[in-house]
């Protein structure tokens, strides 16, 4: 590792001085005169950008100090009448006082600024305000609020007014009422006291349904005039939207195509670093793991300050807010999610409970992890579609372990014939990481999710397969059956297989005594054919009872029936 971190090295260490032998050839060098001209010609060209600002700050400062001298001549003016006000007086005069105050030194700092360009309160504040992590948030939310208040203010406007509206409304309808109940009073009374009281109560809700109708008037009138600016505003929408994509429309493009420039040249620049060392491919050691995440991590941070940046040179407010509550946000799952995360890297770095090139169970299915990264390879080369990528948070909670040497990927390729624990059995006709199609003899199909076909514990006949009967004779052949009977009925089994079977699928034939049973002397027959004769596995396990039967017969051979003896107690 050594050598190898001492050969990049030197190659860096190369290339660097070829870069610079290079630029120093290519740039000329200037005369001696031409860059005593070009310094003569800097100085003058800043001498006069001097004389234009001392000119600038003279015409900008007139003004200010006018301001300055009536703030302060109403300032000794408030001063002397806060002295002879009274005491009810003396607080109103005192805050409109401190206001007075405060504008003066703001147009003071503003002075300062103007002929120094450095502003006096921030030097004088050394060491700076406290940080209010409340008021900070605040004033992200403000571009927020207050462009989401002023987007539906003629909507709540005209809700408020008819709110108002119906008020005003049920208002002149109660007050009608009230002179409608006075005048009937007063047409029944003849009381002068009685009289004077209704007289007093009519002329009063007289007045008030005038006040009413002229509030009903003026608020008809305003609502009226709320929708006519509302669809006014309606007609503007592509002025509107034209303005957007003329001013915040252009931000969010520049900040997005500096994020995707920059995140763009950081990976041309890894390229031609890898082409130039030679380190293609994948990274295999733990220093070049490391180096490629704090790359890729400096790289997605980097995009987003350029970004940032790109919305506070265009003095952006909104989306510059925008993009630092969303980093904020980022900031916070991060923190979330560090458990989590600190597991995803010990992965990356191949450190962790899974790692590269070994064997990984992934729903119940084993692999290759290919390539561990951020996203991840893994491989079955005996599945059809068996690679895939999938993120590497995928792999957290799982384990690899190193394959055993010529350990298989899985129980069956396309094309085999297996048998199944459930008793189906057939041709794979399709076998993937999410499902297995057997071909079933006679034409059907049935379909299995992988890891069900797998824990089926599938026997595959293609590579071979052993057909098994038990044969049964009788107890009056005892005398030969130990000897003769199990060579014959070996050999005539495999005079009739060879003729049933193709050439060549007979493997071997064994007929050993299995036991002396109850009512028969029982034989194992096996018979061992190749993967080629599996389509006809089941046309074997028939013809082998036949041959049985037929030998019996050939030979005389009793195949008896399944007997129970009754003992009869005497008397």
């Amino acid at each position: 590792m050594t050598r190898e971190f001492l050969r990049i090295a030197g190659r860096g260490l190369i290339l660097l001085l070829m870069i610079t032998t290079l630029t120093l050839v290519a740039t000329p060098r200037q005369p001696h005169a031409q860059e005593a001209s070009e310094q003569a010609a800097a100085e003058d060209a800043a001498a006069e950008e001097l004389v234009a600002r001392a000119k600038t700050t003279v015409v900008t400062l007139e003004p200010l100090l006018e301001s300055l001298a009536t703030l302060e001549a109403n300032a000794e003016e408030l001063s002397a009448r806060i002295e002879t006000a009274s005491e009810a007086e003396k607080t109103a005069l005192t805050e409109e006082f401190e206001a007075l105050q405060a504008e003066t030194d703001r147009v003071r700092d503003q002075i300062s600024i103007v002929v120094t360009g450095v502003s006096e309160q921030a030097y004088l504040d050394v060491e700076g305000q406290d940080f209010d992590l409340r008021s900070e948030f605040e004033a992200l939310l403000e571009p927020f609020v207050s462009g989401l208040k002023g987007a539906t203010e003629n909507a709540r406007q005209i809700e408020r007014t008819r709110r108002a509206l119906a008020a005003t409304e049920n208002r002149l309808s109660d007050a009608e009422l009230a002179v409608e109940n006075s005048m009937a009073a007063i047409a029944e009374a003849s009381d002068e006291a009685v009289l004077k009281v209704l007289n007093q109560q009519l002329e009063l809700w007289q007045e008030r349904i005038e006040i009413n109708r002229s509030q009903y008037a003026a608020l008809t009138q305003q609502l009226v005039d709320l929708s006519s600016e509302r669809a006014t505003k309606k007609r503007n929408v592509n002025s509107a939207m034209s303005e957007f994509f003329r001013d915040r429309g252009l931000s969010i493009a520049l900040g997005l195509a500096a994020f995707a420039g920059f995140l763009g040249t950081c990976r041309l620049l890894r390229w031609v670093a890898m082409r130039i060392t030679g380190l293609t491919g994948r990274p295999r050691t733990f220093a070049a793991r490391l180096t490629n995440l704090l790359f890729t991590a400096f790289t997605v941070l980097g995009s987003f300050v350029a970004m940032i940046i790109v919305f506070n040179l265009r003095n952006d407010w909104l989306l510059l807010g925008l993009a630092t509550l969303l980093t904020f946000g980022l900031i916070w799952v991060t923190i979330r999610m560090l458990p989590s995360l600190m597991e995803q890297v010990t992965v990356l770095l191949n450190f962790g409970a899974v790692q590269e090139d070994e064997r990984v169970l992934f729903n119940g299915v084993p692999f290759r992890v290919d390539k561990l990264s951020f996203y991840t390879d893994l491989v079955n080369p005996a599945l059809d579609g068996g690679e895939f990528t999938l993120p590497v948070r995928e792999l957290v909670g799982l384990h690899s372990r190193p394959a055993a040497e010529n350990e298989s990927w899985f129980p069956s390729m396309k094309g085999d014939w297996v048998r199944l624990a459930d008793g189906n059995a057939g041709q794979v006709m399709a076998q993937t990481p999410e499902m297995v199609v057997l071909h079933l003899l006679g034409g059907a199909r049935v379909t299995y999710q992988t890891a069900d076909y797998l824990s089926q514990t599938p026997e595959n006949l293609s590579l071979g397969f052993r057909v098994e009967v038990e044969f049964g004779i009788s107890y009056r052949h005892q005398a030969q059956a130990a000897t003769t009977i199990p060579k014959t009925m070996q050999a005539g089994v495999e005079e009739h297989m060879r003729a049933f079977l193709d050439e060549g699928n007979l493997r071997a034939v064994e007929v050993e005594l299995l036991r002396a049973g109850a009512s028969s002397i029982d034989y194992e027959v096996e018979v061992d054919v190749t993967g080629s004769a599996a389509p006809r596995f089941e046309e074997i396990e028939r013809e082998l009872a036949r041959v049985l039967v037929v030998l019996a017969t050939e030979h005389g051979w009793e195949i008896p029936f399944q007997q129970v003896v009754l003992h009869r107690a005497d008397g």
